[in-house]
């Protein structure tokens, strides 16, 4: 007897049967026909026969990745795409892969044109590589045979190989599994590569919609790292809108610049307001703008190059830009003036001792009176943020306070220094200066009170 709430169902129903049929053996190359015993005919049916129900094949033996390319139409492998992926968009491109040798496979696999909604969730319903062997169905959303970086792949896998009993527990440890999806994996990438090259509109539609999930492969340092860092796209200062490679930026640095820059914000908008710039702009040194989440993390791993160019962050570490000759003048004028004003800036790093770890001159500022930078080594403050939002105790990371030598605020703040070293004007002074740094990054202050009251003695001294 069925029991549907054990799952148990009637294997003598004729509709359980051809489900079952369509679901494991639809693409079997031999056809499967239902013959019902004492099965009515219908009034329409002209069969000599009196006696019993036959469907005819009950399989469409249409598998279409044993077809070459050129035999199919663009139709069909968009009707196909719909059914093993039940996404009504059309598929962004298709990728036809044999592998011959010790073993053989096939595979169609479907680069979709929408993100799924829950791309990005943890429990995300995946609906990706369906596993094949001798046409036979075994496994649904078969998670071995695609990383998770390219979840939002969909298609058919066929294994000549493999056992018809085969288990997802077999499939991790099995070799054979491995070099069908080193294969598989290449063959997208290349796709991908070959779609930015010959449709560049194309492919940043994209990548707009799955360039974050792509990136997510930059986490582990595996054999891919180098081809999808030719495949990312990013805003830069070179355009406005415009997206630009890692190739194109490197093909138009100027000579004399030896690293790729770029720097990481929440927001296009919020990078290109940073005064972590001014010095990048004035030397006319492009600046790469990262602004989704997994850009804090995988560039904050070990170093990264690209032909043979380290990408380096702007907001990090001393800056020295230009010729050999040129650094060691701005190092000399900066020596020059740290010894002119090097009591107001012992002063000024003791008002902030809680918050700063130094307080410098620098070397990237033109026109902004400070700015705040991190370490070689030092997690940004994106990256403790999203610390504290997973749960995790993180402590407070001080960064440096580089200040602008030339502005008229730190001639200010010296002039306040001469006349009483010990004053609250100057200690005011330099909590606004430091508060004036976390804005001019997007942050937030930690007591936006006590800066408004700072600011507001100031204006009315000022007026």
């Amino acid at each position: 007897e069925p029991d549907p709430e054990d799952g148990l169902k009637d294997y003598c129903d004729p509709t359980v049967l051809r489900s079952i049929v369509k679901k494991y053996s639809d693409f079997v190359a031999y056809p499967i026909t239902l013959t019902v015993i004492g099965e009515e005919k219908s009034e329409d049916d002209d069969s000599d026969s009196d006696s019993d129900g036959d469907d005819g094949p009950i399989n469409s033996m249409k598998a279409i990745w044993t077809r070459p390319k050129n035999e199919v139409t663009d139709e069909e492998y968009k009707e196909f795409y719909k059914h093993v992926s039940h996404d009504w968009n059309d598929p962004l491109d298709q990728v036809l892969v044999h592998i011959e040798g010790t073993f053989e496979a096939r595979a169609l696999l479907f680069i979709p044109s929408k993100a799924p909604f829950d791309l990005f969730h943890r429990e995300m319903a995946h609906r990706g590589i369906q596993l094949y062997v001798k046409r036979v169905f075994i496994m649904d959303e078969c998670d071995q045979l695609m990383p998770n970086y390219l979840r939002f792949v969909r298609g058919v896998v066929d294994a000549e190989d493999l056992s018809l009993n085969v288990s997802r527990e077999i499939l991790q440890q099995d070799r054979q599994i491995q070099t069908i999806k080193k294969r598989l994996v290449k063959k997208v990438l290349d796709a991908l590569s070959f779609m930015m090259g010959d449709d560049r509109k194309k492919y940043e539609g994209f990548w707009n919609q799955f360039g974050p999930a792509v990136k997510e492969g930059l986490l582990d340092f595996g054999d891919d790292r180098d081809k999808i860092l030719e495949l990312i796209l990013t805003g830069s200062t070179h355009h406005a809108t415009d997206l630009t490679s890692l190739k194109d930026y490197i093909s138009r640095m100027p000579e004399g610049q030896d690293a790729v820059y770029f720097l990481t914000g929440e927001t296009r908008e919020a990078i290109e307001n940073s005064p972590h710039l001014e010095a990048f702009k004035n030397k006319g040194y492009e600046v790469l703008f990262f602004t989704d989440r997994v850009d804090e993390i995988w560039l904050e791993g070990m170093p990264i190059e690209f032909e043979e160019k380290k990408l380096v962050s702007v907001g990090k570490g001393a800056i020295e830009l230009g010729s050999e000759e040129e650094r060691e003048k701005k190092k000399e004028e900066l020596e020059e003036k740290q010894t002119e004003i090097k009591d107001l800036l012992d002063r000024i790093r003791a008002v902030l001792q809680d918050d700063v770890k130094d307080v410098r001159l620098s070397s990237r500022l033109t026109e902004s009176p400070a700015c705040l930078v991190n370490d070689e080594g030092e997690m940004t403050p994106q990256i403790e943020a999203l610390l504290r939002q997973s749960g995790q105790d993180v402590p407070k990371v001080k960064r440096i306070l580089e200040v602008n030598p030339d502005h008229a605020i730190l001639q200010k703040l010296q002039s306040l220094f001469e006349s009483d070293p010990q004053g609250t004007d100057l200690e005011d002074g330099a909590w606004l200066l430091y508060g004036q740094s976390v804005l001019a990054e997007g942050g937030r202050l930690e007591d936006p009170a006590t800066f408004g009251k700072r600011l507001a003695a100031l204006m009315a001294k000022g007026l």
